[in-house]
């Protein structure tokens, strides 16, 4: 009997202290869940995660759908720490989640695998560690990818591009290692691919010129060889190229009648040879141009005055020779010009800065 009694208070105790928690629907236990494994979280976000709640669909950074369902999880910039739980997995109508500029620690959960569902995932700007999780090939409607800013390590899963409509990978400013993987452009709807940033290593695959909706493609400050895949010159949408601060090689052959929408190429800090082609002045958007610190060699091509958008155009410490031409004195638009430590000579053109 008294066993009995015993378990009764026990039970009735259970009850009563998990009657708040048990009247949420299972979107709202796995929000619990994972706040308790929040270290530091701002008072108007906890105050607002109330448990006396049927559901979540009105808590600080929450949308639902018309079935309670919560679809987004929206907590950017709420100065949060702690850790991702794998409760986050429970959550399997969930289409966006956007946590960055947090202080997040820790592992990427595997549990992010289950929410299939998913088209934005956005974790940037905090301090996750270790690799991304293989399972993440099974986010098969994720769009954007932005991991970026964080301390994550270890080679890009082949299978990440697999998923067939990602349109921005942003993965800059982490610890990857690796080559970049052959089949990149097997994402045959990417408009943006971010890399800088890493500890990549190896070629720019050729395959890269499969990716024909590519518009933005920045691969600076890694540890790349070898020389700029002829395919780039059918990317007939790219805006921006930068591949700075690498060990790349080679000329500069990437140029023809297809650099119409060619906003910004950065090619310093590389081991660039051979002259630049006057092609270039066929990149009639051209704003940037820096090729800075390489082995270039040969004239200024008097082409270049035809890139009237010129803003900005860098050119220093390479092996060029001969006079600057004057038509780049018709660049109206042009605010920066740095053509220090080469070789040339003559008179300076006047030119409007």
């Amino acid at each position: 009997m008294k066993f009995r009694l015993c378990h009764f208070l026990l039970l009735f105790s259970f009850s009563v202290s998990s009657h708040a928690v048990f009247g949420l629907n299972n979107d709202g236990v796995a929000l619990l869940s994972l706040l308790r494994q929040w270290t530091s979280v701002p008072s108007s976000l906890r105050s607002s995660w109330n448990t006396s709640d049927s559901t979540p669909c009105n808590w600080v950074g929450i949308i639902c759908d018309s079935k309670n369902n919560v679809v987004s999880v929206n907590l950017t910039r709420y100065a949060i720490s702690g850790q991702l739980g794998p409760e986050i997995g429970h959550l399997r109508e969930l289409q966006t989640i956007d946590l960055s500029y947090n202080d997040f620690s820790g592992n990427l959960p595997e549990a992010l695998g289950n929410c299939s569902a998913l088209k934005w995932l956005e974790l940037s700007c905090n301090r996750f560690t270790g690799q991304i999780p293989q399972n993440f090939k099974h986010l098969q409607f994720l769009r954007y990818l932005l991991l970026n800013n964080n301390s994550l390590e270890g080679e890009i899963p082949e299978s990440l591009f697999q998923i067939p409509g990602l349109e921005e990978v942003l993965l800059h400013y982490n610890y990857f290692n690796g080559s970049i993987p052959r089949n990149v452009c097997d994402m045959s709807e990417v408009v943006i691919l971010l890399l800088s940033g890493n500890r990549l290593s190896g070629t720019i695959p050729e395959s890269i010129g499969n990716c024909s909706k590519l518009q933005g493609l920045f691969l600076s400050e890694n540890n790349l060889v070898g020389v700029l895949p002829e395919s780039l010159m059918n990317l007939e949408n790219l805006a921006y190229l930068a591949v700075g601060n690498n060990s790349l090689n080679g000329s500069i052959a990437l140029v023809s009648g297809n650099c119409k929408n060619l906003y910004i190429l950065i090619l310093s800090s590389n081991n660039f040879s051979g002259e630049i082609p006057p092609g270039l002045g066929n990149c009639s958007s051209l704003t940037i141009l820096d090729l800075s610190e390489n082995r270039l060699s040969g004239k200024i091509p008097p082409e270049l005055g035809k890139c009237m958008s010129l803003e900005t155009l860098s050119l220093w410490k390479n092996q060029l020779e001969g006079r600057i031409p004057d038509e780049l004195g018709m660049l109206s638009n042009l605010r920066y010009l740095k053509l220090s430590f080469n070789n040339l000579s003559g008179e300076i053109p006047h030119i409007k800065l």
